[in-house]
């Protein structure tokens, strides 16, 4: 009969083979003797617990037995991982597949392989390191989590994808308004509650400053009367097409990817323009190469963590060749306990207590721009991060915060917007605009094409599930020649480029592609 100690060894070997074939170098050590207060898990998918400590697990037993629940130990000592394979619990918990190690290191990484929706951390460290390593992987995993379910329920992105595809023949091409602006100031404006005490001033900038805008921030401005010279919609969800439908900026142009939800081109008349900027996925790059459309992208240089609207607002002004740049609006922040400016939604005010929904609505605490303890979220400390990276990459431009609350932007000074705006001359701004709209169009042809690569790219998924019908048993055929012919259709190259990261190896696999394959095809029909 095998000892515990080699039971555990073992085990440790086939659930981490690449830290079990380091496991012969450690020399043991005993972790730390401090009590672990006790472990609060109730909605998060995951806990990550800084170090090894084997009463942790028995603290969490219970809500390990809900389904896929994890507890992710995150030890930086592999001699405590030594000293633990040592001890009689170590085999029970090995054991249970709920249950990680991982050798603290690179955070990206190990958000990668957990992309879940919600995580909690915790661990004996000063409040300071917990609240540093709480944050990091609060925004790794919120990304990761997000590029997840894009891919995986990649067929609803493909669905707006389909249906935007009409609107894209009678689209201007914003991507040809490149430098159309040169030193024109813009005001790239976002719903922040700070928002509202600035109105006035930009009502006075219809002909001294470009005022770009994009999603809610089209509502709130609209509905004291002031129009965009430029809107923007990127947003997937319907929670989009909500906010779209209480904007009165029927005529404003509205730049458009076709990841946007298809129904916010119900609630304004444009003109609409097509924005090239690489967010739509393989299909739409695709189908830009095809067209002819090969300007450089808008917001070629932007963050990873980039998920904002106001983010490639920020990146249109600087392709327009715009010169100051003024962020207004963009709090950031629970400015007063509000989320947005008036105008936008019913019920602009939060509960701050309530459950977060994921990491990217996970509550932080920072400091405002005068010092003051404000809350924000996880998606706004990555909107902030990402706007002053991009800022940082465009040093020949000059980048104003004219937001008074909120917790501002790293390496951007604050300016009153009062002041900022003071020395811009008269230009007729609105006249120029539609001039340059006119001067960008789409190629004669687009209507065509799009409908003969749509109907090739129709056919070759109805190939691609024909094979997988094969591969999953629901048919007869050879399945050598059906893999054969899947890695060949560019169904696979350009909607199933990574299925094999997205979907689970093993017997399920063929199954699942299919039903995905299918959930497809079936967009070409809704």
């Amino acid at each position: 009969m095998k000892s515990d100690i080699h039971k555990s060894a073992e085990l440790f070997m086939e659930r981490f083979p690449a830290l079990g074939l380091m496991m012969g170098t450690w020399e043991p050590k005993e972790a730390p003797s401090e009590a672990i207060p006790p472990i609060h898990v109730d909605t998060e998918d995951l806990l990550y617990f800084y170090g090894l400590r084997e009463e942790v697990y028995f603290q969490c037993k219970e809500w390990l037995q809900q389904p896929d629940k994890r507890l992710v130990f995150l030890e930086d000592e592999p001699g405590i991982i030594a000293s633990f394979l040592h001890r009689p619990a170590a085999v029970e918990i090995l054991s249970h597949p709920g249950v990680h190690i991982e050798l603290l290191g690179d955070l990206t990484q190990l958000a990668q392989k957990f992309p879940v929706r919600r995580i909690a951390v915790a661990g004996p460290l000063s409040k300071k390191k917990l609240r540093r390593i709480r944050l990091e992987l609060l925004r790794k995993t919120a990304l990761a989590y997000g590029l997840h379910i894009d891919r995986l329920h990649g067929y609803q992105i493909f669905r707006n994808w389909i249906r935007n595809l009409t609107h894209v023949p009678g689209s201007f091409y914003a991507n040809g308004l490149k430098g159309a602006f040169p030193n024109v100031p813009a005001v790239v404006c976002g719903a922040g509650p700070s928002l509202a005490p600035t109105i006035e001033t930009l009502r006075t900038l219809e002909n001294r400053a470009l005022i770009i805008a994009g999603g809610s921030t089209l509502a709130a401005l609209s509905s004291r009367g002031i129009m965009p010279h430029f809107g923007m919609a990127v947003d997937p969800n319907v929670e989009e097409y909500h906010r779209f439908r209480n904007s009165f900026a029927f005529d404003v142009p509205l730049l458009y990817s076709t990841r946007v939800h298809p129904d916010i081109f119900r609630t304004c008349n444009g003109p609409f323009g097509y924005m090239r900027s690489g967010i739509g996925g393989i299909p739409e790059l695709w189908m830009e190469e095809e067209l002819g459309l090969l300007d450089p992208l808008i917001g070629d240089v932007i963050a990873p963590e980039t998920i904002s609207v106001t983010s490639f607002a920020i990146a249109f002004a600087q392709f327009l060749g715009c010169n100051p740049i003024l962020l207004n609006g963009i709090d950031m922040a629970y400015t007063g306990g509000a989320r947005y400016a008036p105008g936008v939604v019913d019920h602009a005010n939060v509960v701050l207590d309530a459950p977060a929904t994921s990491a990217l609505d996970c509550l932080v605490r920072k400091k405002d721009r005068n010092g003051k303890r404000v809350y924000s979220a996880v998606r706004w400390v990555m909107e902030s991060a990402s706007i002053s990276h991009f800022a940082k990459q465009h040093k020949a431009v000059q980048f104003l915060n004219t937001t008074s609350g909120g917790i501002g932007f790293k390496g951007i000074d604050y300016v009153p917007l009062e002041e900022a705006v003071s020395s811009f001359p008269e230009q007729n701004l609105r006249e120029q605009v539609f001039a340059h709209i006119a001067a960008c169009q789409m190629p004669a042809h687009a209507a065509d094409k799009i409908k003969g690569l749509l109907k090739e790219l129709r056919q070759s998924l109805e190939r691609l599930i024909a094979a997988l019908e094969i591969l999953a048993g629901e048919k007869k055929g050879s399945k050598a020649l059906a893999e054969l012919e899947i890695e060949e259709e560019m169904a696979t190259l350009f909607l199933f480029y990574d299925v094999r990261q997205i979907l689970k190896s093993g017997l399920t696999f063929w199954p699942s592609w299919l039903e995905l394959a299918r959930r497809y095809a079936h967009m070409f029909r809704s």
